[in-house]
């Protein structure tokens, strides 16, 4: 599994595995991800602790959509 030190990271990650923006931003709160990738599931999990606050939560949805929610 490949070290993942930061939430782009953690994203750059999943996308490059094939999963879609909605498929990570429905998935990071989970508790069983549905998934047979190791590196996928470890991912999520290291996604999970940099996501544990809305602020954080926030910052992927504006990693992911390219939103300014700071306006």
């Amino acid at each position: 599994m490949a070290e993942v030190s930061s939430m782009k990271q953690a994203v750059d990650v999943l996308l490059k595995k094939g999963l879609s923006k909605r498929e990570i931003l429905t998935n990071v709160d989970n508790s069983h991800f549905p998934f047979e990738d190791e590196e996928v599931v470890m991912t999520f999990i290291d996604l999970q602790i940099e996501c544990s606050s809305d602020d954080e939560f926030n910052k992927l949805v504006e990693y992911l959509y390219g939103f300014n929610l700071n306006q």
